[in-house]
């Protein structure tokens, strides 16, 4: 499997405008029963993912135990389990050797008023090159407004020496410009020779059904909420079914209620969210709590 990203670089600069636009935390309370405790607390896997999609190799492992992934990072690196035809499991890796491989970067023009050099149909493509060039050739490109003069879009892929030697333009770009719908978009490719690593999954079941696993979630990470001050249920109570949205850094009752959270076991965190199993008012909620600013930094 390889590793494909797409890099819009038309939109970096509305990109980095957005990122600072953000509040000081949230708290989102949605109410769960076995199922949706279930679902909540795990990965869905598609029975129709293309044979690019990164979820492909767990589907493989579920299916056979295990698989093999090829790239630069992992292409699968989830915390909870995945569910498959009812069933639930978890996806472990570890390296397991290096492997020769490109390091690819392909740009599209998406606006050429003129195209020299060689053009190939993208249908008469290698399947190892059109699955890279899938999402910038054949979904709806950005409308002319929001398009300069030069390459528009860019996808990076890492190919492996399997993938190069069926390919025509890595190593060596044989064509310049690939032909779709009738237009015709000039495209520069990048190769440079990596070591890839060689990832190792493996799949192991660890619930037989939805009852099963919300049981097990439910054991280990549920706790209740109860004894609020007038403000805390305020927080609360504006988070059911919705999102409690913090616009300050000032907030005593939001910040009392992230302490109380990070108290308990999450089913998923990182150092700034926290996913939780919570009981409050006899009913059961999923969680999930953004600790925006309000997170010791020591």
């Amino acid at each position: 499997m390889r590793r494909r990203t797409v890099l819009a670089l038309a939109l970096v600069a509305l990109l980095a405008g957005l990122s600072g636009c953000s509040a000081e935390g949230s708290l989102s309370l949605t109410p769960v029963d076995d199922r949706g405790l279930a679902e909540e607390a795990s990965n869905s896997l598609p029975t129709d993912a293309p044979p690019d999609d990164d979820r492909v190799v767990v589907r493989r492992a579920v299916e056979n135990g295990s698989a093999t992934a090829i790239g630069e990072r992992p292409p699968v690196d989830e915390q909870l389990p995945f569910r498959h035809e009812g069933r639930f499991y978890a996806l472990d890796y570890a390296e397991s050797g290096t492997a020769p491989g490109y390091d690819v970067g392909i740009r599209i023009d998406y606006n050429a008023s003129s195209v020299d050099g060689t053009v190939v149909d993208y249908e008469d493509l290698p399947a190892v090159d059109r699955e890279t060039l899938e999402f910038v050739i054949t979904r709806d490109r950005p409308g002319d407004e929001r398009l300069e003069p030069g390459y528009d879009v860019g996808v990076g892929a890492t190919y492996t020496e399997g993938d190069a030697e069926s390919s025509v333009l890595v190593p060596t770009q044989e064509y310049d410009a690939v032909r779709y719908d009738g237009e015709t978009y000039p495209v520069d490719v990048e190769a440079e020779r990596e070591t890839l690593t060689v990832y190792r999954y493996e799949a192991t079941e660890v619930a037989e059904s939805h009852e099963v696993y919300a049981d097990s979630l439910r054991e280990r990470h549920e706790f209740e909420l109860s004894r609020l001050s007038d403000a805390e249920r305020e927080v609360v109570g504006g988070a059911l079914n919705d999102t409690y949205w913090v616009e300050d850094d000032d907030n005593e009752a939001f910040d009392s209620l992230v302490d109380r959270f990070r108290a308990q076991e999450p089913v998923e965190e990182t150092d700034y969210r926290g996913s939780y199993v919570v009981r409050y008012d006899g009913q059961l909620y999923w969680a999930e709590v953004d600790y925006g600013s309000y997170v010791d930094e020591e």
